[in-house]
């Protein structure tokens, strides 16, 4: 089971890109996200990691543009995958298939995009944000997925 989720956070590393075995692309990230809560020492922050799987198009876009640092918001479906440390101590990693990004962090002046000099801005700048970028049909809708997925549908739990 799984539940949608929006997260706003900074990405850990660099995005990785991978092919699957059908070809499909995966990109693939860690995002942290700050969260408050109270205890007998007063208001703590606390940090929670999630790894961001992309496929497709999305995929090749934030393989591009995610570098450690890059502060975006996510939405995908949220599911948890229980993995065991080398000590034999049960953990549980959050991760979230991602369906629509913004890239998050103000505008920036025209003096930023065309650079000081006059100059255009480097190619591997993130693009301008114009509004969400969707996954598309890379993702389905929960609404149009059968139980017999095809085997080029990308889910997480197929690769």
């Amino acid at each position: 089971m799984s539940a949608n989720v929006s997260i706003l956070g900074n990405a850990g590393r660099d995005a990785s890109l991978r092919h699957s075995e059908n070809g499909t692309l995966i990109a693939s990230f860690p995002i942290a996200s700050n969260s408050f809560k109270n205890s007998k020492e007063g208001r703590v922050e606390v940090t929670h990691w999630y790894d961001i799987t992309a496929f497709g198009k999305t995929a090749e876009t934030l393989a591009e543009y995610i570098k450690k640092g890059t502060s975006i918001l996510v939405h995908g479906r949220l599911s948890f995958k229980p993995w065991t440390t080398e000590r034999g101590e049960a953990r549980s990693g959050a991760e979230v298939t991602l369906l629509s990004f913004e890239f998050v962090g103000g505008n920036r002046s025209s003096e930023q995009q065309t650079g000081e000099n006059g100059t255009e801005k480097p190619e591997s700048a993130a693009p301008d944000y114009t509004g969400p970028v969707n996954a598309g049909s890379q993702t389905p809708e929960p609404a149009n997925v059968s139980a017999n997925v095809p085997a080029d549908e990308p889910y997480v739990d197929q690769f």
